[in-house]
């Protein structure tokens, strides 16, 4: 991925401060009143909706990925595992400490633990470290998170270790081994979060022996307390890494012996399963969805259910994209959004249990937000299909008239399907036909990754990877990342929205380095954004993820708006 010079020129300072702001509106209320805290041993069950498309660290995208990979991979630093404020804190993971910056926050210097450890008993180096970060710049395949190119210097015209030789031995400049256990990162600009950033799994390390290229997405060598014993279609099994001592690693609990992930998209089943809780469903959590809608009331009355229901507020929201290159008119797209009935949606996925609604991409939880509501929605949450009548009315006068037929892409789950027959209803309403493209959800994501996908409207949803507007707007909204490269399953503009003037207010708010100055400029760039009508905001997410009797430890982690899989254990 390519990206303009003036987006490179200035993440500048967005002070370790930022990220410290919790994400989480949960409390540790549920760790509280567990009966028994978890206990090492047994087997975890953990369903998820499909199976994560990526284990390979570089290529990871989704919440879930993110959560599950926690379990084999490490990085230099990582987000605790604590329910509450602190679950947006990071400390060293690989590393002693979140790192030493120096020259005005452009060189960053890490330490790594002494005995870390892959899963065969050898050495985790600075150049593991170092390789995994330089992989990360390879054509082969699509890497989810920029941060390497964006961040680090020297970097234009590098193209990873499997061409060229590897930049004839020397590797990437910008990443430096002083020694076998220090490691130097060169940035082409003051960044004062940069322990932040190296949480984020694109600067894992992997062992370049090991490195089986696009393989290596089917089964990564193991940093972390599990390791991979068996991969099928709808499952992963992972059983304890002997390597890996608990003295090195604060964050990760690892209380089971073995935790099994299994794909199950029959979410009513699922719940009325963890409701009665028989057999293995008594040692099963529900990582991915929340409880499914008709089970809602019975979990929210009943004490013991609600109990060990695990819930909680967070950063994320839910929304939908349309194309802006499918539906290039502004007015046509604006009536798609004064038209949609938010209240239809959320009474169809639970009630107010799946979420408060939504006017901005920029959450209530963030510094950053900004309160605004151009097509007063707050005010009609079931829409306003007359004012949408009128603009497409307008349009149809002009010689311009509106689509009469629009795709909508979800994933092919039967919650979601029910959603998004609410999505078709709303737009009969004003004569559009909306027609459902449902995709495979292990690769749904890889799919609408590419800009060149043909579905005018997308089901959508964002997590910030940290506490600030600079985590939602740029990776959603600046079109300077949008990929070239025909194949590419990276992109996260999915609205292609890629204008000029917001491209510069991006770089313009990446470039502030007063944490309240950003935080404005954040704030009217949502505003501007929406504008454009490219996204619907629809609800500001809540996690309500239902658990076996014997399940313990679990709360809503702001990183994954999941339950943590690294602090889960059984009774």
């Amino acid at each position: 991925m390519l990206f303009d010079k003036r987006r490179r020129r200035a993440l500048v300072s967005t002070l370790a401060g930022l990220a410290l702001l919790a994400t989480a509106g949960c409390s540790d209320a549920d760790a509280k009143n567990q009966p028994k805290p978890p206990k090492t041993g047994g087997t975890l069950h953990v369903v998820v909706s499909a199976k994560p498309a990526h284990l390979d660290p570089q290529r990871v995208a989704t919440a879930t990925e993110a959560n599950v990979n926690r379990l084999i991979t490490r990085t230099l630093t990582t987000f605790k595992s604590e329910p509450g404020a602190a679950a947006s804190e990071i400390v060293g993971d690989l590393a002693t400490d979140a790192g030493r910056p120096s020259e005005g926050n452009r060189v960053w210097d890490f330490q790594l633990k002494d005995d870390v450890r892959w899963e065969d008993g050898t050495p985790i180096t600075c150049a593991d470290v170092k390789y995994g970060v330089e992989r990360s710049f390879s054509g082969l395949f699509s890497v989810s998170q920029p941060y390497g190119k964006i961040y680090l210097a020297d970097t234009d015209g590098y193209a990873g270790p499997f061409v060229g030789g590897n930049n004839g031995g020397k590797g990437l400049s910008s990443v430096q081994c002083v020694d076998n256990r220090n490691i130097r990162f060169t940035l082409n600009q003051p960044i004062g979060d940069f322990g932040y950033t190296v949480a984020m799994s694109m600067f894992a390390p992997v062992p370049a022996k090991q490195d089986t290229k696009n393989d290596y997405d089917k089964h990564p060598f193991s940093s972390g307390p599990y390791k991979l014993q068996e991969v099928t279609d709808q499952q992963l099994v992972y059983v304890r890494n002997s390597y890996w001592d608990r003295k090195t690693d604060s964050v990760r609990k690892a209380y089971p012996d073995k935790i099994v992930i299994e794909a199950n998209g029959d979410l009513p089943t699922v719940t009325s399963n963890l409701i009665t809780s028989d057999g293995d469903n008594a040692d099963t959590i529900d990582l991915d969805k929340n409880v499914a809608p008709n089970f809602v009331q019975q979990v929210v009355n009943d004490p013991d259910l609600s109990a060990r229901a695990v819930q909680g507020s967070y950063g994320g929201i839910r929304y939908l994209a349309i194309n802006s290159k499918r539906i290039p008119n502004l007015a046509c797209r604006q009536a798609l959004v004064y038209a949609f009935d938010k209240r239809k949606f959320r009474a169809a996925a639970g009630g107010s249990v799946y979420g408060d609604y939504a006017n901005t991409m920029i959450a209530p939880q963030l510094k950053a937000h900004k309160d605004f509501d151009i097509y007063d929605s707050t005010n009609n949450v079931e829409g306003k299909p007359d004012v949408a009548l009128k603009l497409m009315d307008e349009q149809r006068k002009a010689n311009k008239p509106c689509p009469a037929t629009l795709t909508l892409s979800i994933p092919d789950q039967k919650d979601i399907r029910r959603l998004a027959t609410t999505v078709v209803e709303t737009y009969q309403q004003i004569g559009i036909q909306v027609k459902i493209n449902g995709i495979d959800p292990e690769t749904y994501f890889d799919v609408i990754g590419n800009p060149a996908n043909t579905n005018d409207l997308l089901w959508a949803g964002w997590i910030p990877d940290w506490a600030n507007g600079s985590a939602v707007i740029p990776p959603l909204f600046d079109g300077r990342l949008i990929p070239t490269k025909a194949n590419a399953t990276n992109n996260q503009d999915y609205a292609l929205l890629n204008d000029p003037e917001i491209n510069d207010m991006i770089s313009a708010a990446l470039a502030e380095s007063v944490p309240e100055r950003q935080y404005r400029l954040w704030g009217e760039l949502d505003q501007k954004i929406a504008e454009q009508a490219v996204t619907i905001p629809i609800v500001y997410m809540k996690a309500l993820r239902m658990a076996g009797t014997n399940v313990r430890g679990g709360f809503i982690h702001p990183q994954f708006g999941q339950p943590d899989l690294c602090a889960l254990g059984l009774a």
